[in-house]
């Protein structure tokens, strides 16, 4: 099912507009639905350009605190060193919101409890930071793709790269960044994250 969210703060100003597909269980099994109309074919939300989001924006004191030095150039690509193991899945689902059953319940992932989709983002996010230290902000997304499962106790790993990197005249750099995230697996790392999106630099 294809979700459009829009949302405006108290004086109507536009604060997240995207496109979501969620997967929900139909009443009965084997049932044809007769739809399979392809996602890509709606229409995109508007995107603001970023100087409209960052307004007057002083990253100078980012900077100061951070000691950022020369920013990244386009086609620079980080392997994130060590990997983090992801725990207390059920937990976050459940302090977040999240009533999906196969996100609390074994039995819906093969034995093993899937993960809310959030919190593998979150995990992927630390590890961009790790590489990007002197990151402020993520200023919207084009694409978020998770394309595999991820389950409590994998380890995840993420390959950072910079598909463009834009110096403001007021300061900063605008990031348009790709992260592909995988999880251990015995035989070979398995594809679980593919998400891109916009972050300012000090």
């Amino acid at each position: 099912m294809a979700l459009r969210i829009t949302t405006r703060d108290q004086q109507a100003r536009l604060v997240l507009d995207f496109l979501r597909c969620a997967m929900i269980p139909l009443r009965q099994q084997g049932v044809r639905t007769g739809r399979a109309d392809l996602l890509d074919t709606l229409e995109a939300p508007s995107v603001p350009a970023p100087d409209a989001v960052l307004g007057d924006w002083d990253l100078s004191a980012f900077r100061s605190r951070t000691g950022a030095g020369e920013p990244p150039a386009e086609g620079t690509a980080w392997s994130v060193g060590g990997g983090d193991v992801v725990s207390s899945a059920p937990e976050l689902a459940r302090l977040t919101l999240n009533v999906a059953k196969a996100h609390h319940d074994a039995a819906h992932g093969g034995g093993r409890r899937l993960v809310y989709g959030g919190h593998t983002i979150g995990v992927a996010f630390a590890q961009v930071c790790r590489v990007l230290p002197d990151l402020v902000t993520v200023l919207g997304w084009h694409s978020c793709d998770h394309v595999g499962p991820v389950y409590e106790g994998d380890t995840l790993r993420s390959t950072v790269s910079v598909e463009r990197a834009t110096a403001r005249p007021s300061g900063g750099t605008l990031f348009e960044l790709r992260s592909l995230v995988s999880a251990d697996a015995p035989e070979q790392p398995r594809p679980v994250l593919d998400w891109r999106f916009t972050a300012i630099c000090a």
